[in-house]
């Protein structure tokens, strides 16, 4: 697959760059091919337009040399944002406390996605949501999809601004 093999490029070359990698995604609209980057900063996890720009023409670069896709295309490189997907088990780790919403590959108790709190890992890696219901164990590989929940993040944002006094 494509978007792998452009991971697989990007991947150290990112962390040499002190970039973390968060996910490759290729979409087409109307014939039209984006390649679209997300990654943060390694060290505090912060992305802005200087990054994104500084990654782009790196990023660029590197493409250009391996030459992945054989097509026109065009490159977006961007931040998580507030709704940021979760991709690797360092995430699930990383954002204990956060309200996320996990979409499985199959249905559990009932339906495939569950919001709830990060409580981290357990001592055999899996993955612990606490919902409104239970507590759901859960291994990686039974993860469609993973993200930050939006209006959780959004609430939690403007609350550290009030308390910093900002708005």
């Amino acid at each position: 697959m494509v978007e792998d093999n452009i991971k697989e490029i990007l991947l150290i070359r990112l962390q040499d760059l002190g970039y973390h990698l968060i996910r490759v995604k290729i979409i087409s609209v109307n014939g039209r091919k984006t390649l679209q980057i997300m990654a943060e900063r390694i060290t505090d996890r912060g992305m802005d337009i200087a990054d994104c720009t500084f990654l782009s023409r790196q990023i660029s670069a590197f493409l250009d040399v391996e030459d992945p896709i054989t097509s026109a295309y065009t490159l977006e490189v961007s931040s998580g944002g507030l709704a940021r997907p979760l991709t690797s088990l360092d995430d699930y780790e990383y954002f204990k406390e956060t309200k996320v919403k996990i979409t499985l590959k199959e249905t559990y108790l009932g339906k495939k996605s569950h919001k709830g709190f990060l409580k981290g890992l357990d001592k055999q890696g899996s993955i612990v949501l606490e919902t409104e219901e239970n507590e759901m164990k859960i291994n990686f590989s039974e993860i469609d999809k993973s993200n930050i929940d939006l209006n959780w993040a959004i609430e939690n944002k403007n609350t550290q601004l009030k308390n910093q006094k900002i708005i």
